[in-house]
């Protein structure tokens, strides 16, 4: 397998791990700071992934994925939904890369 398996492997297994090691403690239930703290956690591993890759390729094309990334920011702040800034972010990289720009 390759690197990049192995690390999306492992950030998957913290990810759920977490998640299942408080579902599983007998009695237990999250509240307040402990439950936020991991309702943040796929969130983060995911802007991890992406921060990763937005300096690639050349000066437009990074420009582009960073306005991409600026793009899914601003969704995600003002709908506070994940899915409607992921895709606003990959409808503006996606234009740049059709009309030739990235």
């Amino acid at each position: 397998m390759t690197p990049l398996t192995w690390t999306i492997l492992a950030m998957a297994g913290v990810t759920y791990g977490v998640r299942l090691w408080g579902l599983l403690l007998p009695g237990t239930q999250l509240r307040g700071y402990g439950r936020r703290f991991l309702d943040l956690v796929p969130l983060a591993v995911f802007a991890a992934l992406v921060a990763g890759g937005l300096p690639g390729g050349d000066v437009v094309d990074g420009a582009w994925r960073i306005a991409a990334a600026g793009l899914t920011v601003v969704v995600v702040a003002r709908t506070r939904s994940l899915a409607a800034g992921l895709l606003a972010g990959l409808a503006c990289y996606l234009v740049a890369r059709a009309l030739g720009w990235a």
